[in-house]
């Protein structure tokens, strides 16, 4: 009995010491070691998007990051006295929205830059161009905006151009990367560059395309301010904060990375971005580029990173008629210059050889990852998967979020070669609203199969979802209702077998869009570790009417743990 109780206080003053010790020593540690939570939402309904679809009722946030997730006891047991706890009344919370094509909200796109001229025909055309010129002093560059319409990219000539702006150099740039110039403007590009465009006789035509188009916008062109586009840009992503955007990607050109350069120094860089550069679109010396810059795919951080690189595309859009497909148009609009099938840019430079397909080729060659690509028609997909496919017999693609956008006419044969090199398809939901063009065009039969989303889930893809759009229709919420109800603005019913879930829905604008950029396992879904994007919806997202969900408000927008929007009185 004596040998028992003296073990027991021995055993008793050793449990003693080490708790004391180890309390001691915990008192000691620094926060970062031991912290309470910086933030921590409840009484929700938490879709977490992870691979099951949890459901949690609260979550709590630490140094920017999904701290933990589960009941709401668990989680209010780690506030502290500086915690912020919001209550969010049973209301949804979701992860932060991905967009995968949103270069609009890129206020440093050069391409837009220049007056605007009509040239409904030649004759008025040219007419517009001599009072434009006319304000300016003679031999002062001339930069201006014009439609893709037969008139401009295929009547003028160069002697009519040349004549309507004698002593000022004059460039004219077009949607679908087509470029017109006067003799002054074309003096400045060498003459070997590929993409000069030129008659029976061998003559330029003043039309340039490819390389050479991009000599003109890119390399001759001034440099405009920098610093006067900051706060612009600023006050342009706050827009899509409110509509619950946290992370915003699309391609970028040297002026757009230099803004954002800026704002991520300052610390005032609000959503994160990720930007697919420009440099070898319309590049005349792609591989030159290639050796000076290095590779710089993913380079960055959680705010702001480079993630691959674009060229220029197959096709054009599909509003002016330039969707390269393989059936023609019904109808084509008025001044369309491409003919029944569309457009093929890599065909318009002259040589395949020495268009921006060699650059897909030749990126890849360099390690870099190809996205950002615009794609509308069938073909053009078709045409883009090749070039791909070449790439990729010398280097694999999979793993490194190669993707193409839009994807407005996929096909069934498609599915096989996109899972093989793992392609990462962004698709917008233009067909199932403001589609009265493409009605004209292709005919509602051939509307009716457009973006089978379902089908490509089916399949096994998980495609991400994009706006290319500005508000109001660059809101999540409002593209999500059209690929759940499949209605477009007349209320016609566009292929329901192709309607997508609710939860498919969001997993294409938040884990699914995070695969585009390689960043699934950092971001797009509500999991302890992943970064803390979040958005806290008015209602609740799985029962709301699914035709009235654009109408759902966001309350609450968090990157990385700081409220970048909130709505006042809302919490």
């Amino acid at each position: 009995m004596k040998k028992e109780s003296w073990f027991f206080r021995r055993v008793s003053v050793w449990v003693f010491s080490f708790v004391s010790v180890g309390l001691a020593g915990a008192q000691s540690l620094p926060r970062e070691v031991i912290a309470y939570a910086d933030m921590v939402l409840y009484n929700g309904k938490i879709l977490t998007v992870d691979e099951q679809f949890s459901i949690a009722e609260a979550a709590a946030i630490r140094d920017g990051k999904f701290l933990a997730v589960g009941d709401k006891e668990k989680i209010l047991a780690m506030a502290g006295p500086q915690t912020r706890r919001v209550d969010l009344q049973g209301r949804s919370m979701v992860p932060g929205f991905i967009d995968t094509h949103l270069h609009s909200a890129f206020l440093g796109n050069i391409e837009k830059g220049g007056l605007p001229v009509k040239f409904k025909d030649v004759a008025s055309g040219l007419e517009e161009i001599r009072q434009i010129v006319a304000k300016f002093a003679p031999g002062e560059p001339v930069y201006i905006r014009g439609p893709s319409v037969k008139p401009l990219v295929a009547d003028v000539t160069l002697a009519q151009l040349d004549a309507a702006a004698p002593e000022n150099p004059i460039s004219i740039s077009c949607q679908n990367n087509q470029v017109v110039v006067n003799s002054l403007m074309l003096e400045k590009v060498p003459a070997d560059t590929p993409g000069i465009l030129k008659d029976a006789q061998g003559k330029p035509t003043g039309q340039l395309r490819g390389g050479a188009s991009g000599i003109v916008l890119y390399e001759l062109r001034p440099w405009p301010d920098v610093e006067g586009l900051v706060v612009k840009q600023k006050q342009e992503f706050r827009a899509y904060l409110a509509q619950g955007l946290t992370t915003i990607m699309g391609i970028a050109e040297g002026l757009s990375v230099s803004v954002f350069r800026e704002l991520w120094k300052d610390e005032e860089l609000e959503p994160r971005v990720r930007v697919i550069h420009e440099f070898l679109r319309r590049n005349s010396s792609p591989e030159a580029y290639l050796k000076r810059i290095g590779n710089l795919t993913d380079f960055g951080d959680d705010k702001l990173k480079i993630m691959g690189v674009t060229v220029q595309v197959v096709d054009g859009s599909t509003g002016p008629g330039s969707a390269l497909t393989s059936k023609p148009k019904l109808n084509s609009p008025s001044g369309d210059p491409y003919g029944p099938y569309g457009q093929n840019k890599w065909e318009e430079t002259g040589d395949v050889a020495t268009s921006d397909r060699r650059n897909i080729i030749l990126g890849n060659r360099y390690g870099w990852t190809i996205s950002g690509l615009h794609s509308s028609g069938d073909v053009s997909n078709t045409l883009l998967l090749d070039a791909f496919e070449e790439a990729h017999q010398e280097k694999s693609l999979v793993g490194r979020h190669f993707g193409i956008d839009h994807g407005m006419m996929w096909k069934t044969e498609h599915y096989d070669r996109i899972k093989e090199m793992d392609v990462v398809p962004s698709l917008y939901s233009k067909a199932l609203y403001n589609n009265d063009s493409l009605v004209q065009m292709y005919g509602i039969d051939q509307v009716y199969t457009f973006q089978p989303v379902k089908s490509m889930i089916a399949a096994g893809i998980k495609p991400a979802a994009e706006g290319d759009a500005r508000p109001p229709h660059s809101a999540p919420l409002f593209n999500i209702t059209k690929w759940i109800t499949r209605r477009d603005d007349h209320g016609r019913l566009i292929n329901p077998e192709e309607k997508v879930s609710r939860q498919e829905a969001l997993y294409m604008y938040t884990v699914w869009a995070a695969r585009y950029s390689g960043e699934q396992d950092i971001l797009g879904s509500i999991e302890p570790g992943k970064l803390a994007d979040l958005v806290v919806l008015a209602g609740d997202y799985m029962t709301f009417p699914e035709d009235e969900l654009d109408k759902l408000r966001v309350l609450m927008t968090v990157v990385g743990g700081k409220v970048v929007y909130e709505v006042s009185g809302a919490f």
